[in-house]
């Protein structure tokens, strides 16, 4: 039966199944298809699109970041790495808990120009999420991130630190580094770095001989890992 051009859709719903019912099953699985099977496909991609994200929402959500290491200066092994991420999240993470730490190695001083400059947009980008909540770096990064106010200043961590752990704290004072800051109406000392060259759990993983400094990112929302960290570090 041919649907009438205008028909209503009542009717075309009801001539459709009409002829449904004429057709033999491959009949009517090539009928469908034919007419169909743009609205079979938009339709397994949403649902496909939907389980998708009710698996990463709700089975098997991704980690969330209990703390992130932006490594730009000096060098650590796979092994070394994966020592330093067991050890932090071993102290910074309750059992069960959905939650990572991620140490990952961006270097700057690259031979072309281009890749240090899209390393730049790269940490300018991630600081902007908060996603960064400590640097290790040189001391020319050190002075870098420092007038680009990448860095926070030390004073309220450091406090917290003494509250917590007064030996960690004299440990870490002893190697706290001041960078003078200027902006264009600012020309002040900060303390934005400590000297992680005498860290014993760097020691401990191997990691010497290093001119590496510390700084805490100035967009961190984790300090209170932020703390424990720097402590763990000096204990």
């Amino acid at each position: 039966m041919e649907t009438p051009v205008n028909a209503t859709v009542k009717e075309k719903v009801r001539i459709e199944i009409s002829n449904l019912r004429e057709m033999t099953f491959k009949s009517k699985l090539e009928h469908i298809w034919e007419y169909y099977k743009f609205h079979i496909i938009a339709f397994l991609f949403i649902v496909f699109v939907l389980l998708s994200m009710l698996n990463i929402w709700v089975f098997s959500p991704n980690p969330e970041s209990a703390l992130f290491i932006s490594w730009n200066a000096g060098y650590a092994t796979d092994e070394q790495e994966g020592k330093l991420i067991e050890f932090l999240e071993g102290r910074l993470i309750d059992k069960g808990a959905n939650e990572e730490v991620v140490v990952a190695q961006y270097f700057f001083g690259n031979v072309d120009p281009s890749a240090d400059m899209a390393g730049f947009q790269r940490t300018v980008a991630m600081i902007t999420t908060g996603m960064i909540d400590l640097f290790l770096i040189n001391d020319e990064l050190l002075n870098d991130f420092t007038e680009s106010g990448f860095l926070q200043p030390l004073d309220s961590i450091l406090d917290k630190i003494m509250s917590i752990n007064p030996d960690a704290y004299d440990r870490i004072a002893e190697n706290v580094i001041t960078v003078l800051y200027e902006s264009d109406d600012i020309r002040e000392e900060r303390q934005t770095g400590i000297n992680i060259g005498t860290s014993p759990l760097f020691a401990k993983l191997g990691i010497v001989e290093q001119e590496l400094f510390i700084g805490v990112s100035i967009s961190s929302g984790r300090i209170d890992n932020v703390v424990k960290t720097l402590i763990m570090f000096f204990e």
